[in-house]
């Protein structure tokens, strides 16, 4: 998966479980209407130190010595890392459903089994003094985990059999 479709998944997930208007950060445009949820893609890193397998696929490619090329793809879990903030009138309330939702397997199914919500912070009341007023805000932090395939050509894969004899 790339970073754009985790997002997008964790976007559309967040608006189901809420009920409210979710939005990516730095869209662009105006504000949508009070209560939203905003979800801020903070950053990725692998979880483990070696890639689980490699998968090669025949492109179909012609490489010029009579055979195809290939495609080789790590595969690589993923844990990205994302900055949910609430606003509304009350924006803990509207945190809080994605708790519960993370423990029901039920509830996870639009994201299962491509992505798994490993991770999830408290709820933070943090409040911010916008044009002379206080404006009520929340967030948490939402690690997902999932796999990625970024692949690259690689030359042609040749096998070679060979005959292990002892000489005596």
């Amino acid at each position: 998966m790339t970073d754009d479709q985790v997002h997008s998944a964790l976007v559309r997930w967040v608006k189901t479980v809420t009920g409210v208007t979710t939005i990516m950060s730095h869209q662009g445009g105006k504000d949508p209407s009070l209560p939203y949820v905003m979800i801020n893609r903070t950053g990725s890193i692998e979880v483990r130190q070696h890639e689980q397998s490699t998968e090669y696929a025949d492109t179909g490619i012609p490489n010029g010595q009579g055979k195809t090329k290939i495609k080789a793809s790590p595969v690589i879990e993923v844990e990205w890392r994302f900055s949910v903030h609430a606003y509304g009138s009350v924006p803990t309330d509207i945190l809080r459903p994605i708790v519960s939702a993370s423990k029901l397997s039920q509830v996870m199914e639009p994201m299962l089994p491509s992505l798994v919500i490993h991770e999830i912070s408290q709820i933070r009341n943090v409040p911010d003094w916008i044009n002379n007023a206080w404006e009520p805000r929340a967030q948490m932090d939402l690690m997902v985990r999932g796999l990625t395939r970024d692949g690259f050509i690689v030359d042609t894969i040749d096998e070679r059999s060979f005959d292990i004899a002892r000489a005596e």
